[in-house]
């Protein structure tokens, strides 16, 4: 059979004995050297929350309510994306230049360069050879002009400051042109 634990609490000058469970602070007081058991601790608590902190609470729970909705979304969007992919593909490849296009810009480049070496080199041994450069000079003073037509005839003469008649056929500017002997 378990024990009941009492506990002597002042009564006028004298006390009377009650249980302990029964003992409520503020309202019972304790006779000289008796002590509460500490087994066991009834506490009564009334706690209030202000108005500021139910603010603050109202305030974190409607930000929570955002970030789960935002996420909600976000994990929507997510399976979207996934649901229109193509395994090991990007989901839009409009934006996307094909390899086969960069090989061919890559290959341009690369005869492009070799073609601008061969250049410089030939122009370095241009410069180098006075007899090839007279030849080209010679070259590029002999133009038959036959193979122009009026108008570029016409241009021709006008850059020498050579005088025509505005009504002149070609074989009169051909014959501008050409040096007599």
């Amino acid at each position: 059979m378990s024990q009941v634990k009492t506990v002597k609490i002042k009564d006028g000058d004298d006390f009377r004995v009650i249980n302990e469970s029964d003992f409520k602070h503020g309202q019972h007081e304790l006779y000289e050297g008796e002590k509460l058991s500490t087994d066991s601790v009834v506490v009564s608590l009334n706690v209030g929350i202000t108005p500021e902190l139910q603010a603050t609470i109202d305030q974190a729970k409607a930000e929570c309510a955002k970030v789960v909705a935002e996420n909600d979304e976000l994990k929507q969007q997510v399976e979207t994306l996934k649901a229109g992919l193509i395994q090991g593909e990007p989901a839009d490849l409009s934006g996307l230049v094909p390899v086969e296009q960069f090989d061919a810009v890559a290959l341009d480049l690369t005869n492009t360069k070799e073609q601008l070496a061969t250049a410089q080199s030939e122009l370095i041994s241009f410069k180098n050879d006075v007899g090839a450069m007279q030849a080209r000079i010679a070259e590029l003073q002999s133009v038959d002009y036959s193979k122009l037509k009026v108008d570029e005839l016409k241009e021709v003469l006008k850059l020498k400051g050579i005088e025509f008649s505005s009504d002149a056929k070609k074989d009169d500017l051909l014959a501008l042109l050409t040096p007599k002997e």
